[in-house]
């Protein structure tokens, strides 16, 4: 009996201290997912949100230079409405970027997430932000152009019965075979559905055009543009439901999400969101050439002095795509480009500085280049020495760029004054947008007097925004 007692005792012990060791790990692990939390308001302290793009003729890309796309747009919209900066990563896998969502490496997926009961289950969905249908893409016979509308009718597919035994293709994890399968499971039993992840969509459907492919799917925004462009493709063929897109966001992230969804709510009755609508959707001209060795789907050209900018980017060292953006930002790669206070070229230089950067061996665009880059070699020679911030040291070489580095040392002499930190771009750039304040322009140690610097901070700004649009889609 006493050994039956002394056993209940050591069992009741044991009992409570792993019971003791269970709660002590899950507050553990509580207090650990507490402190890793990212919701609106750690969004908001650290100044930027991270959203997750893929790259297509509507979603994200570059074209002649710009960086461009719908659901970038909106993001851009949302994140200047509340005060932050936007950082985007680019991945096509939908998979992968529910991955990067809930590790915490991101915010928002804007990946043309089309909502399911599968999805619901995992991510928190925004309001809509638009809707869409997949749609069948298809051939047209060789002699289209000769036959009737009731024969070329009755050689397409018009139902997805009329698919029993084939393969359609399409890309990876994109909206199209998860929607299909999502939406009937006796539809998507009739065909097969191939993924590729070696090409793109828009790929994709160019090899329907040219015979490689008989049939694809995708959404009915990329197949209308692909059609432009490739007549002999039916794009036609309904294969879905109206399906509504919307941003996924993380189920802690409650506040981000009513943030969000309030935002959006009135943002798609606005006439921006109209605007964006008809730019990528409902506009009779085709906004993106996707055959274009510009558009960023291609060759990943940005300009046609690619080469020049290559050969002579070892000048200061950049990456090329970062004197792409400056000269984007000057004259669009506008070789004649002319203001109106005298400057020119690509680079926009001023005749007298071009004259004193110019090598004496070259001449036209690569003089243009090489006396720009000459140029912004002679600048970092006035980067203070004590600032260590390279995003700074940059952005106040590319502000003396625009307005002269003149007007620069005055914003890093109140700075000084002021006891502000010189290795930082907000406080450097705070005095910059205030050198057209009387308070700050008369002051003693202002040399140089009144400029409008909001115009030098925003180019600079422009410029390296674009180069992170650059380095996502570019290749190096």
């Amino acid at each position: 009996m006493k050994n039956f007692k002394k056993l209940t005792i050591i069992v009741i012990i044991a009992v409570l201290l792993l019971f003791i060791y269970l709660l002590v790990r899950f507050l553990a692990i509580h207090n650990r997912t507490a402190v890793n939390k990212i919701d609106y308001k750690e969004i908001v302290a650290s100044d930027t949100i991270v959203a997750v793009l893929s790259t297509n003729p509507i979603d994200y890309f570059i074209y002649q230079g710009q960086a461009m796309g719908f659901q970038l747009e909106i993001l851009q919209h949302f994140a200047k409405d509340h005060n932050l900066n936007l950082k985007v990563i680019v991945e096509n896998d939908i998979i992968k970027g529910m991955e990067l969502l809930m590790n915490r490496e991101c915010d928002i997926l804007a990946q043309s997430i089309i909502v399911t009961t599968e999805r619901d289950l995992i991510l928190e969905f925004s309001i809509p932000v638009r809707q869409t249908k997949q749609v069948l893409v298809q051939r047209k016979p060789a002699s289209f152009n000769s036959l009737t509308y009731n024969q070329l009718e009755d050689s397409l597919i018009r139902s997805p019965e009329g698919l029993k035994g084939k393969t359609l293709y399409a890309f990876k994890a994109s909206v199209s075979k998860i929607a299909l399968q999502s939406l009937s499971l006796d539809l998507a039993k009739n065909f097969f559905i191939e993924e590729i992840d070696s090409i793109s969509v828009e790929q994709i459907i160019y090899y329907v055009s040219t015979g490689v492919f008989d049939y694809a799917v995708c959404d009915e925004s990329m197949a209308t543009i692909a059609q432009a462009y490739y007549p002999n493709i039916d794009v036609k063929t309904d294969l879905s439901l109206a399906q509504n897109i919307a941003w996924g966001i993380r189920p802690e992230s409650v506040v981000l999400l009513d943030t969000v969804d309030a935002w959006l709510e009135n943002f798609v009755q606005s006439s921006e969101y109209n605007k964006y609508s008809l730019r990528y959707f409902n506009n009779n001209r085709i906004l993106v050439d996707i055959n274009s060795e510009f558009y960023s789907g291609n060759e990943g050209k940005i300009s046609n002095y690619d080469d020049i900018i290559k050969k002579y980017s070892y000048i200061v060292g950049w990456d090329w795509r970062l004197i792409a953006s400056l000269i984007y930002e000057e004259s669009r790669f506008n070789e004649a480009a002319t203001s109106w206070a005298g400057a020119y070229g690509l680079m926009q230089l001023m005749p007298f500085i071009y004259s004193r950067f110019v090598p004496e061996s070259v001449s036209g665009a690569e003089a243009q280049i090489a006396a720009g880059l000459n140029y912004i070699n002679f600048l970092y020679t006035k980067i203070p020495d004590n600032v260590q911030d390279t995003t700074t040291a940059l952005k106040m070489l590319l502000a003396g760029y625009n307005v002269g580095f003149g007007h620069v040392e005055d914003a890093i002499r109140l700075a000084e004054k002021y006891n502000e930190n010189l290795d930082s771009w907000k406080v450097i750039s705070f005095y910059m947008n205030n050198l057209s304040n009387p308070k700050f322009f008369n002051d003693t140690c202002v040399k140089h007097g009144y400029i409008s610097g909001i115009y030098a901070v925003n180019f600079a700004d422009n410029i390296v925004e674009r180069y992170e649009h650059y380095k996502n889609i570019i290749p190096e």
